[in-house]
Protein backbone atom coordinates (compact mmCIF):
# COMPACT_ATOMS: atom_id res chain seq x y z
CA UNK A 1 0.00 0.00 0.00
CA UNK A 2 2.98 2.29 -0.43
CA UNK A 3 1.09 3.67 -3.44
CA UNK A 4 -1.65 5.01 -1.17
CA UNK A 5 0.95 6.66 1.06
CA UNK A 6 2.49 8.34 -1.96
CA UNK A 7 -0.96 9.39 -3.06
CA UNK A 8 -1.71 11.12 0.22
CA UNK A 9 1.74 12.63 0.49
CA UNK A 10 1.37 14.22 -2.93
CA UNK A 11 -2.15 15.43 -2.45
CA UNK A 12 -1.88 17.07 0.95
CA UNK A 13 0.74 19.40 -0.44
CA UNK A 14 -1.69 20.72 -3.02
CA UNK A 15 -5.03 22.49 -3.06
CA UNK A 16 -7.89 20.11 -3.82
CA UNK A 17 -10.14 20.39 -6.86
CA UNK A 18 -13.56 18.84 -6.25
CA UNK A 19 -16.16 17.50 -8.64
CA UNK A 20 -18.98 17.67 -6.15
CA UNK A 21 -22.60 17.30 -7.14
CA UNK A 22 -25.20 20.04 -7.13
CA UNK A 23 -28.90 19.35 -7.65
CA UNK A 24 -32.13 21.29 -7.91
CA UNK A 25 -35.71 20.31 -8.66
CA UNK A 26 -39.02 22.01 -9.38
CA UNK A 27 -42.56 21.13 -10.46
CA UNK A 28 -45.36 23.15 -12.05
CA UNK A 29 -48.86 22.34 -13.21
CA UNK A 30 -49.62 22.00 -16.92
CA UNK A 31 -53.33 21.38 -16.38
CA UNK A 32 -55.29 23.03 -19.23
CA UNK A 33 -57.64 25.86 -18.31
CA UNK A 34 -60.25 24.83 -20.89
CA UNK A 35 -61.70 21.68 -22.41
CA UNK A 36 -59.28 19.69 -24.58
CA UNK A 37 -59.18 16.48 -26.58
CA UNK A 38 -57.58 13.65 -24.62
CA UNK A 39 -54.80 11.67 -26.30
CA UNK A 40 -54.71 7.90 -26.48
CA UNK A 41 -57.40 5.29 -27.01
CA UNK A 42 -59.88 6.62 -29.58
CA UNK A 43 -60.15 10.03 -31.31
CA UNK A 44 -62.75 12.69 -30.49
CA UNK A 45 -62.61 12.23 -26.71
CA UNK A 46 -62.90 15.64 -24.98
CA UNK A 47 -62.60 15.88 -21.21
CA UNK A 48 -66.26 16.74 -20.71
CA UNK A 49 -65.99 15.37 -17.17
CA UNK A 50 -63.48 18.04 -16.23
CA UNK A 51 -60.27 17.54 -14.26
CA UNK A 52 -59.88 14.76 -11.72
CA UNK A 53 -56.31 15.65 -10.75
CA UNK A 54 -53.66 18.04 -12.03
CA UNK A 55 -51.00 17.12 -14.54
CA UNK A 56 -47.45 18.36 -14.10
CA UNK A 57 -44.01 18.96 -15.48
CA UNK A 58 -41.34 17.90 -13.02
CA UNK A 59 -37.70 18.81 -13.57
CA UNK A 60 -34.38 17.77 -12.08
CA UNK A 61 -31.17 19.66 -12.84
CA UNK A 62 -27.81 18.09 -11.99
CA UNK A 63 -24.41 19.75 -12.15
CA UNK A 64 -20.91 18.36 -11.68
CA UNK A 65 -18.08 20.78 -12.35
CA UNK A 66 -18.98 22.65 -15.53
CA UNK A 67 -21.29 19.89 -16.79
CA UNK A 68 -24.99 20.56 -16.26
CA UNK A 69 -27.98 18.54 -17.42
CA UNK A 70 -31.75 18.80 -17.06
CA UNK A 71 -34.34 16.01 -17.07
CA UNK A 72 -37.94 17.22 -17.29
CA UNK A 73 -40.92 14.87 -17.41
CA UNK A 74 -44.46 15.87 -18.41
CA UNK A 75 -47.75 14.13 -17.67
CA UNK A 76 -48.54 13.92 -21.38
CA UNK A 77 -48.81 11.20 -23.99
CA UNK A 78 -45.76 12.63 -25.74
CA UNK A 79 -44.09 15.68 -27.25
CA UNK A 80 -42.73 15.94 -30.78
CA UNK A 81 -39.02 16.69 -31.16
CA UNK A 82 -39.73 20.06 -32.78
CA UNK A 83 -41.65 21.11 -29.65
CA UNK A 84 -38.75 19.93 -27.49
CA UNK A 85 -36.44 22.10 -29.60
CA UNK A 86 -38.67 25.09 -28.83
CA UNK A 87 -38.39 24.33 -25.12
CA UNK A 88 -34.61 24.22 -25.42
CA UNK A 89 -34.56 27.61 -27.11
CA UNK A 90 -36.37 29.12 -24.14
CA UNK A 91 -34.30 27.51 -21.37
CA UNK A 92 -31.77 30.01 -20.05
CA UNK A 93 -29.92 27.92 -17.48
CA UNK A 94 -28.93 24.68 -19.24
CA UNK A 95 -27.21 24.21 -22.63
CA UNK A 96 -29.77 23.20 -25.25
CA UNK A 97 -28.21 19.82 -26.00
CA UNK A 98 -28.21 19.00 -22.29
CA UNK A 99 -31.99 19.37 -21.92
CA UNK A 100 -33.91 16.08 -21.82
CA UNK A 101 -37.72 16.28 -22.01
CA UNK A 102 -39.71 13.08 -21.58
CA UNK A 103 -43.38 12.24 -21.04
CA UNK A 104 -45.12 9.68 -18.85
CA UNK A 105 -47.30 8.65 -21.82
CA UNK A 106 -50.53 9.04 -19.85
CA UNK A 107 -53.66 8.41 -21.93
CA UNK A 108 -55.90 10.90 -20.13
CA UNK A 109 -54.04 14.15 -20.86
CA UNK A 110 -54.31 16.71 -23.71
CA UNK A 111 -53.53 15.66 -27.27
CA UNK A 112 -50.18 17.30 -28.03
CA UNK A 113 -49.56 15.26 -31.20
CA UNK A 114 -52.80 15.89 -33.13
CA UNK A 115 -54.09 12.37 -33.82
CA UNK A 116 -56.95 12.30 -31.31
CA UNK A 117 -59.18 15.17 -32.41
CA UNK A 118 -62.60 15.11 -34.09
CA UNK A 119 -62.92 13.47 -37.55
CA UNK A 120 -60.65 15.16 -40.09
CA UNK A 121 -59.28 17.70 -37.59
CA UNK A 122 -56.30 17.92 -35.30
CA UNK A 123 -56.83 17.44 -31.59
CA UNK A 124 -53.79 19.56 -30.87
CA UNK A 125 -54.51 22.96 -29.31
CA UNK A 126 -51.58 25.20 -30.27
CA UNK A 127 -52.33 27.63 -27.46
CA UNK A 128 -52.06 24.81 -24.95
CA UNK A 129 -48.89 23.41 -26.55
CA UNK A 130 -47.28 26.85 -26.32
CA UNK A 131 -48.29 26.99 -22.65
CA UNK A 132 -46.57 23.64 -22.10
CA UNK A 133 -43.43 24.82 -23.89
CA UNK A 134 -43.25 27.95 -21.73
CA UNK A 135 -43.96 26.06 -18.51
CA UNK A 136 -41.42 23.31 -19.12
CA UNK A 137 -38.70 25.87 -19.86
CA UNK A 138 -39.69 27.89 -16.79
CA UNK A 139 -39.62 24.79 -14.60
CA UNK A 140 -36.14 23.79 -15.77
CA UNK A 141 -34.85 27.29 -15.06
CA UNK A 142 -36.53 27.21 -11.64
CA UNK A 143 -34.84 23.91 -10.83
CA UNK A 144 -31.49 25.36 -11.91
CA UNK A 145 -31.98 28.36 -9.60
CA UNK A 146 -32.42 25.89 -6.75
CA UNK A 147 -29.10 24.12 -7.38
CA UNK A 148 -27.38 23.31 -4.09
CA UNK A 149 -24.65 20.95 -2.89
CA UNK A 150 -26.16 17.49 -2.87
CA UNK A 151 -25.59 13.79 -2.50
CA UNK A 152 -26.98 11.14 -4.82
CA UNK A 153 -27.95 7.54 -4.28
CA UNK A 154 -29.20 4.80 -6.60
CA UNK A 155 -31.31 1.71 -6.13
CA UNK A 156 -33.23 -0.84 -8.12
CA UNK A 157 -36.07 -3.16 -7.24
CA UNK A 158 -38.56 -5.56 -8.77
CA UNK A 159 -42.18 -4.40 -8.92
CA UNK A 160 -44.48 -7.34 -9.53
CA UNK A 161 -48.20 -7.36 -10.26
CA UNK A 162 -48.45 -3.83 -11.69
CA UNK A 163 -47.45 -4.24 -15.35
CA UNK A 164 -48.41 -6.99 -17.80
CA UNK A 165 -47.34 -7.63 -21.39
CA UNK A 166 -50.57 -8.29 -23.25
CA UNK A 167 -48.72 -9.42 -26.39
CA UNK A 168 -46.12 -11.83 -25.01
CA UNK A 169 -46.50 -12.21 -21.26
CA UNK A 170 -43.06 -13.78 -20.86
CA UNK A 171 -41.30 -10.65 -22.18
CA UNK A 172 -41.62 -8.27 -19.26
CA UNK A 173 -39.05 -6.16 -17.42
CA UNK A 174 -40.32 -5.63 -13.88
CA UNK A 175 -37.20 -3.79 -12.71
CA UNK A 176 -37.46 -0.21 -11.48
CA UNK A 177 -34.33 1.95 -11.50
CA UNK A 178 -34.32 4.69 -8.89
CA UNK A 179 -32.29 7.74 -7.97
CA UNK A 180 -32.64 10.23 -5.17
CA UNK A 181 -30.75 13.45 -4.56
CA UNK A 182 -30.48 14.90 -1.08
CA UNK A 183 -29.40 18.27 0.25
CA UNK A 184 -25.86 18.09 1.54
CA UNK A 185 -26.76 20.73 4.12
CA UNK A 186 -29.55 18.91 5.94
CA UNK A 187 -29.86 15.50 4.28
CA UNK A 188 -33.42 16.11 3.13
CA UNK A 189 -34.42 14.71 -0.29
CA UNK A 190 -34.53 17.21 -3.14
CA UNK A 191 -36.03 14.80 -5.67
CA UNK A 192 -36.82 11.12 -6.16
CA UNK A 193 -36.90 9.68 -9.70
CA UNK A 194 -38.25 6.24 -10.56
CA UNK A 195 -37.91 4.62 -14.00
CA UNK A 196 -40.44 1.82 -14.58
CA UNK A 197 -42.16 0.59 -17.74
CA UNK A 198 -45.96 0.61 -17.82
CA UNK A 199 -48.58 2.49 -19.85
CA UNK A 200 -50.46 4.90 -17.54
CA UNK A 201 -53.80 3.73 -18.83
CA UNK A 202 -55.73 2.27 -15.93
CA UNK A 203 -58.27 5.01 -16.62
CA UNK A 204 -60.23 5.68 -19.80
CA UNK A 205 -63.11 8.11 -19.38
CA UNK A 206 -64.02 11.78 -19.86
CA UNK A 207 -61.83 13.17 -17.06
CA UNK A 208 -58.32 14.53 -17.28
CA UNK A 209 -55.90 12.74 -14.95
CA UNK A 210 -52.24 11.77 -14.59
CA UNK A 211 -53.46 8.18 -13.95
CA UNK A 212 -51.39 6.07 -11.54
CA UNK A 213 -48.38 8.46 -11.50
CA UNK A 214 -50.65 10.91 -9.64
CA UNK A 215 -50.65 8.63 -6.60
CA UNK A 216 -46.95 7.89 -7.01
CA UNK A 217 -46.29 11.62 -6.67
CA UNK A 218 -48.60 11.95 -3.69
CA UNK A 219 -47.08 9.11 -1.70
CA UNK A 220 -43.42 9.93 -2.39
CA UNK A 221 -43.87 13.62 -1.64
CA UNK A 222 -46.01 13.06 1.46
CA UNK A 223 -43.24 10.87 2.87
CA UNK A 224 -40.57 13.52 2.37
CA UNK A 225 -39.04 12.32 -0.89
CA UNK A 226 -38.79 15.78 -2.43
CA UNK A 227 -40.08 16.37 -5.96
CA UNK A 228 -41.35 13.00 -7.23
CA UNK A 229 -40.57 12.19 -10.87
CA UNK A 230 -41.92 9.18 -12.77
CA UNK A 231 -40.02 8.23 -15.93
CA UNK A 232 -41.50 5.56 -18.16
CA UNK A 233 -39.38 2.89 -19.79
CA UNK A 234 -39.74 0.36 -22.61
CA UNK A 235 -43.54 0.14 -22.39
CA UNK A 236 -44.40 -0.70 -25.97
CA UNK A 237 -46.21 -3.68 -27.43
CA UNK A 238 -48.07 -3.85 -25.01
CA UNK A 239 -46.90 -3.26 -21.44
CA UNK A 240 -49.97 -1.98 -19.63
CA UNK A 241 -51.47 -2.10 -16.13
CA UNK A 242 -52.27 -5.61 -14.99
CA UNK A 243 -55.97 -6.40 -14.87
CA UNK A 244 -57.74 -6.89 -11.56
CA UNK A 245 -60.23 -9.79 -11.86
CA UNK A 246 -61.83 -8.78 -8.57
CA UNK A 247 -62.59 -5.21 -9.59
CA UNK A 248 -66.24 -4.22 -9.86
CA UNK A 249 -65.52 -0.71 -11.14
CA UNK A 250 -66.93 0.34 -14.53
CA UNK A 251 -64.46 -0.03 -17.38
CA UNK A 252 -62.07 2.93 -17.51
CA UNK A 253 -63.12 4.19 -14.07
CA UNK A 254 -61.16 1.96 -11.71
CA UNK A 255 -59.73 4.80 -9.66
CA UNK A 256 -58.93 2.44 -6.78
CA UNK A 257 -56.67 0.32 -9.02
CA UNK A 258 -54.86 3.40 -10.32
CA UNK A 259 -54.31 4.53 -6.74
CA UNK A 260 -53.14 1.08 -5.70
CA UNK A 261 -50.61 0.77 -8.53
CA UNK A 262 -49.20 4.26 -7.99
CA UNK A 263 -48.89 3.55 -4.27
CA UNK A 264 -47.14 0.22 -4.88
CA UNK A 265 -44.55 1.88 -7.13
CA UNK A 266 -43.99 4.64 -4.57
CA UNK A 267 -43.64 2.26 -1.63
CA UNK A 268 -41.25 -0.03 -3.51
CA UNK A 269 -39.21 3.04 -4.49
CA UNK A 270 -38.84 4.26 -0.92
CA UNK A 271 -38.11 0.77 0.42
CA UNK A 272 -35.30 0.31 -2.10
CA UNK A 273 -33.77 3.67 -1.22
CA UNK A 274 -33.45 2.65 2.42
CA UNK A 275 -30.36 0.63 1.45
CA UNK A 276 -28.89 3.10 -1.06
CA UNK A 277 -25.39 4.49 -0.68
CA UNK A 278 -25.18 8.28 -1.08
CA UNK A 279 -22.22 10.32 -2.24
CA UNK A 280 -21.51 13.89 -3.27
CA UNK A 281 -18.55 12.94 -5.44
CA UNK A 282 -19.61 11.86 -8.92
CA UNK A 283 -18.77 12.28 -12.57
CA UNK A 284 -21.34 13.43 -15.11
CA UNK A 285 -20.86 12.37 -18.72
CA UNK A 286 -23.13 13.14 -21.65
CA UNK A 287 -23.12 12.02 -25.27
CA UNK A 288 -25.79 12.46 -27.94
CA UNK A 289 -26.47 11.70 -31.58
CA UNK A 290 -29.14 12.28 -34.21
CA UNK A 291 -30.35 9.83 -36.82
CA UNK A 292 -32.79 9.88 -39.72
CA UNK A 293 -35.22 7.17 -40.82
CA UNK A 294 -37.84 7.02 -43.59
CA UNK A 295 -41.46 7.71 -42.68
CA UNK A 296 -43.25 4.60 -43.95
CA UNK A 297 -46.61 4.97 -42.21
CA UNK A 298 -49.12 6.12 -44.84
CA UNK A 299 -51.66 7.28 -42.25
CA UNK A 300 -49.04 9.51 -40.63
CA UNK A 301 -48.13 10.89 -44.06
CA UNK A 302 -51.76 11.81 -44.69
CA UNK A 303 -52.06 13.35 -41.22
CA UNK A 304 -49.01 15.51 -41.93
CA UNK A 305 -50.39 16.57 -45.31
CA UNK A 306 -53.72 17.50 -43.72
CA UNK A 307 -52.11 19.48 -40.91
CA UNK A 308 -53.39 17.07 -38.25
CA UNK A 309 -49.79 16.45 -37.18
CA UNK A 310 -47.71 19.64 -37.45
CA UNK A 311 -44.86 19.72 -39.93
CA UNK A 312 -41.44 20.87 -38.82
CA UNK A 313 -37.70 20.46 -39.40
CA UNK A 314 -37.75 16.98 -37.84
CA UNK A 315 -40.71 15.80 -39.95
CA UNK A 316 -40.40 16.61 -43.64
CA UNK A 317 -39.88 15.03 -47.05
CA UNK A 318 -41.09 11.66 -45.75
CA UNK A 319 -38.10 11.51 -43.42
CA UNK A 320 -37.88 11.76 -39.66
CA UNK A 321 -34.87 13.03 -37.76
CA UNK A 322 -34.72 12.16 -34.10
CA UNK A 323 -32.11 11.83 -31.36
CA UNK A 324 -30.84 9.77 -28.44
CA UNK A 325 -28.71 10.69 -25.44
CA UNK A 326 -26.40 8.61 -23.26
CA UNK A 327 -25.74 9.91 -19.77
CA UNK A 328 -23.66 8.59 -16.90
CA UNK A 329 -24.06 10.10 -13.46
CA UNK A 330 -21.91 8.37 -10.88
CA UNK A 331 -22.44 4.64 -11.21
CA UNK A 332 -25.73 4.92 -13.14
CA UNK A 333 -26.19 5.09 -16.91
CA UNK A 334 -29.18 6.44 -18.84
CA UNK A 335 -30.35 6.25 -22.46
CA UNK A 336 -33.17 8.23 -24.06
CA UNK A 337 -35.59 6.50 -26.43
CA UNK A 338 -37.72 8.61 -28.83
CA UNK A 339 -40.98 6.73 -28.43
CA UNK A 340 -42.65 3.58 -27.13
CA UNK A 341 -39.98 0.91 -27.26
CA UNK A 342 -41.00 -2.74 -27.15
CA UNK A 343 -39.77 -4.56 -24.04
CA UNK A 344 -37.55 -7.00 -25.93
CA UNK A 345 -35.55 -4.04 -27.27
CA UNK A 346 -35.51 -2.55 -23.77
CA UNK A 347 -34.02 -5.74 -22.36
CA UNK A 348 -31.43 -5.75 -25.16
CA UNK A 349 -30.47 -2.14 -24.36
CA UNK A 350 -30.12 -2.88 -20.65
CA UNK A 351 -27.78 -5.77 -21.40
CA UNK A 352 -25.74 -3.62 -23.79
CA UNK A 353 -25.45 -0.87 -21.17
CA UNK A 354 -24.75 -3.06 -18.12
CA UNK A 355 -20.93 -2.83 -18.35
CA UNK A 356 -21.21 0.97 -18.37
CA UNK A 357 -23.30 1.50 -15.26
CA UNK A 358 -25.69 0.17 -12.68
CA UNK A 359 -28.57 0.78 -12.44
CA UNK A 360 -29.61 1.35 -16.05
CA UNK A 361 -32.29 3.95 -16.77
CA UNK A 362 -34.22 3.76 -20.06
CA UNK A 363 -35.97 7.09 -20.60
CA UNK A 364 -39.02 6.39 -22.75
CA UNK A 365 -40.66 9.11 -24.83
CA UNK A 366 -37.36 10.96 -24.53
CA UNK A 367 -37.24 14.16 -26.61
CA UNK A 368 -39.71 12.76 -29.16
CA UNK A 369 -42.82 10.61 -29.68
CA UNK A 370 -42.50 8.44 -32.77
CA UNK A 371 -45.03 5.85 -31.67
CA UNK A 372 -44.11 2.21 -31.23
CA UNK A 373 -40.49 1.27 -31.80
CA UNK A 374 -40.11 -2.32 -32.97
CA UNK A 375 -37.26 -4.42 -34.32
CA UNK A 376 -37.50 -5.01 -38.09
CA UNK A 377 -38.56 -8.68 -37.67
CA UNK A 378 -41.26 -7.81 -35.13
CA UNK A 379 -42.55 -4.98 -37.30
CA UNK A 380 -43.91 -7.42 -39.88
CA UNK A 381 -45.54 -9.86 -37.45
CA UNK A 382 -49.34 -10.04 -37.37
CA UNK A 383 -49.05 -10.07 -33.57
CA UNK A 384 -47.96 -6.43 -33.74
CA UNK A 385 -50.39 -5.18 -36.40
CA UNK A 386 -51.73 -2.47 -34.10
CA UNK A 387 -48.24 -1.36 -33.07
CA UNK A 388 -47.25 -1.26 -36.76
CA UNK A 389 -50.20 1.06 -37.46
CA UNK A 390 -48.89 3.45 -34.78
CA UNK A 391 -45.20 3.31 -35.72
CA UNK A 392 -43.28 5.56 -38.09
CA UNK A 393 -41.74 2.56 -39.82
CA UNK A 394 -39.72 -0.63 -39.82
CA UNK A 395 -36.28 0.96 -39.41
CA UNK A 396 -36.66 3.09 -36.28
CA UNK A 397 -35.89 0.24 -33.85
CA UNK A 398 -32.73 -0.77 -35.70
CA UNK A 399 -31.59 2.86 -36.02
CA UNK A 400 -32.10 3.51 -32.30
CA UNK A 401 -30.17 0.41 -31.23
CA UNK A 402 -27.35 1.34 -33.60
CA UNK A 403 -27.34 4.83 -32.07
CA UNK A 404 -26.98 3.27 -28.63
CA UNK A 405 -24.08 1.12 -29.81
CA UNK A 406 -22.32 4.13 -31.30
CA UNK A 407 -22.81 6.23 -28.17
CA UNK A 408 -21.47 3.46 -25.96
CA UNK A 409 -18.22 3.44 -27.94
CA UNK A 410 -17.63 6.95 -26.61
CA UNK A 411 -18.00 5.84 -22.98
CA UNK A 412 -15.50 3.80 -20.98
CA UNK A 413 -16.89 0.67 -19.29
CA UNK A 414 -16.76 0.87 -15.52
CA UNK A 415 -15.37 -2.62 -15.10
CA UNK A 416 -15.76 -6.14 -16.41
CA UNK A 417 -19.19 -7.24 -15.29
CA UNK A 418 -20.40 -3.73 -14.57
CA UNK A 419 -20.04 -1.46 -11.56
CA UNK A 420 -20.87 -4.29 -9.15
CA UNK A 421 -17.52 -5.92 -9.96
CA UNK A 422 -15.80 -2.59 -9.43
CA UNK A 423 -17.30 -2.21 -5.97
CA UNK A 424 -16.16 -5.68 -4.97
CA UNK A 425 -12.62 -5.04 -6.21
CA UNK A 426 -12.36 -1.74 -4.33
CA UNK A 427 -13.59 -3.40 -1.16
CA UNK A 428 -11.03 -6.19 -1.58
CA UNK A 429 -8.14 -3.75 -2.01
CA UNK A 430 -9.19 -1.69 1.00
CA UNK A 431 -9.57 -4.85 3.10
CA UNK A 432 -6.03 -5.76 2.09
CA UNK A 433 -4.97 -2.32 3.26
CA UNK A 434 -6.26 -3.12 6.77
CA UNK A 435 -3.62 -5.85 7.09
CA UNK A 436 -1.01 -3.11 7.30
CA UNK A 437 -2.62 -1.41 10.31
CA UNK A 438 -0.30 -0.76 13.30
CA UNK A 439 -2.51 -0.55 16.41
CA UNK A 440 0.41 0.35 18.67
CA UNK A 441 0.87 3.51 16.60
CA UNK A 442 -2.81 4.41 16.56
CA UNK A 443 -3.09 4.62 20.34
CA UNK A 444 -6.36 6.38 21.26
CA UNK A 445 -6.81 7.87 17.81
CA UNK A 446 -10.46 8.02 16.69
CA UNK A 447 -10.98 9.12 13.10
CA UNK A 448 -13.06 8.34 10.01
CA UNK A 449 -11.61 8.46 6.50
CA UNK A 450 -14.08 8.52 3.62
CA UNK A 451 -13.21 7.18 0.17
CA UNK A 452 -15.79 8.89 -2.08
CA UNK A 453 -15.71 6.98 -5.35
CA UNK A 454 -18.00 8.60 -7.86
CA UNK A 455 -18.76 5.37 -9.70
CA UNK A 456 -18.70 2.91 -6.81
CA UNK A 457 -20.09 4.84 -3.86
CA UNK A 458 -18.55 5.59 -0.48
CA UNK A 459 -16.28 3.48 1.72
CA UNK A 460 -15.49 4.44 5.30
CA UNK A 461 -12.20 3.57 6.99
CA UNK A 462 -12.63 3.96 10.75
CA UNK A 463 -9.90 3.88 13.37
CA UNK A 464 -10.98 3.64 17.01
CA UNK A 465 -9.81 1.85 20.16
CA UNK A 466 -6.77 0.44 18.42
CA UNK A 467 -8.78 -1.15 15.59
CA UNK A 468 -9.33 -0.32 11.92
CA UNK A 469 -12.41 -1.30 9.91
CA UNK A 470 -13.79 -0.76 6.41
CA UNK A 471 -17.54 -0.32 5.85
CA UNK A 472 -19.98 0.91 3.19
CA UNK A 473 -22.21 2.42 5.88
CA UNK A 474 -21.68 5.98 7.02
CA UNK A 475 -22.38 9.65 6.47
CA UNK A 476 -20.12 12.19 4.72
CA UNK A 477 -20.51 14.50 7.71
CA UNK A 478 -18.74 12.06 10.06
CA UNK A 479 -15.54 11.91 8.00
CA UNK A 480 -12.61 14.08 9.01
CA UNK A 481 -10.78 13.28 5.76
CA UNK A 482 -12.33 12.60 2.34
CA UNK A 483 -10.44 11.09 -0.59
CA UNK A 484 -12.30 11.59 -3.88
CA UNK A 485 -11.62 9.68 -7.09
CA UNK A 486 -13.06 7.36 -9.68
CA UNK A 487 -12.95 3.78 -8.49
CA UNK A 488 -10.67 2.69 -11.33
CA UNK A 489 -8.28 5.55 -10.64
CA UNK A 490 -7.98 4.55 -6.98
CA UNK A 491 -7.52 0.90 -7.92
CA UNK A 492 -4.81 1.77 -10.43
CA UNK A 493 -2.97 3.83 -7.82
CA UNK A 494 -3.34 1.18 -5.12
CA UNK A 495 -2.03 -1.55 -7.42
CA UNK A 496 0.85 0.56 -8.72
CA UNK A 497 -0.44 0.93 -12.27
CA UNK A 498 -0.62 4.71 -12.09
CA UNK A 499 1.37 7.48 -10.49
CA UNK A 500 -0.64 9.30 -7.81
CA UNK A 501 0.69 12.75 -8.60
CA UNK A 502 -0.07 12.33 -12.30
CA UNK A 503 -3.64 11.40 -11.43
CA UNK A 504 -3.94 14.45 -9.22
CA UNK A 505 -2.57 16.79 -11.87
CA UNK A 506 -5.26 15.52 -14.22
CA UNK A 507 -7.87 16.46 -11.63
CA UNK A 508 -8.81 12.84 -11.01
CA UNK A 509 -8.08 12.66 -7.27
CA UNK A 510 -8.47 15.05 -4.37
CA UNK A 511 -8.05 14.97 -0.60
CA UNK A 512 -10.28 17.18 1.52
CA UNK A 513 -10.47 17.78 5.25
CA UNK A 514 -7.98 17.69 8.12
CA UNK A 515 -4.50 17.62 6.58
CA UNK A 516 -2.91 16.51 9.84
CA UNK A 517 -5.14 13.45 10.02
CA UNK A 518 -4.42 12.69 6.38
CA UNK A 519 -0.72 12.63 7.22
CA UNK A 520 -1.41 10.47 10.27
CA UNK A 521 -2.86 7.79 8.01
CA UNK A 522 0.65 7.29 6.64
CA UNK A 523 1.94 6.65 10.13
CA UNK A 524 -0.58 4.07 11.36
CA UNK A 525 -0.48 2.00 8.16
CA UNK A 526 2.75 0.59 6.80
Amino acid sequence: MRALMLLLSALILLNGWSQSLQAGAAANKITPSKQVYLAGYSPNRPNTGGVHDDIWVRALVLQVGNERIAIAVCDLLGLLRDDVQKIRQKVQSVPANRVIVACTHVHSAPDTIGLWGPPGRSGRDEEYVNFVIETVAKTIDEAARKLQPATIGFAKTKIEGVAYNYRVKEILDTEASILQVRSKADGKPIATLTNFACHPEVLNNDQLTADFPHWFYQVVESRGGGVAIFVNGALGGMVSPAADPNSTAPKGRDWARAERYGTIIANKTLEALANAQFTDSVTLEHFSTTYTVPLENEQFKMALAAGIIPKGPSLENDKITTESHLIRIGSAVMFTMPGEVLPNIGILLKNMMAPYGDPVFLIGLGNDELGYILSPPDYYLELYSYERSMSVGSMIGHAMVQAARELLTRMTPLAKGGSGGMVAEVEKQLQDYLKRFRPERAGQLKVTYRFALNDAGDFYLRIAEGKATISRDGSPSEAQVTIKAKAQVLLDVLTGKRNALDAYNLGEIVVEGDIGLAQYLLYVFE
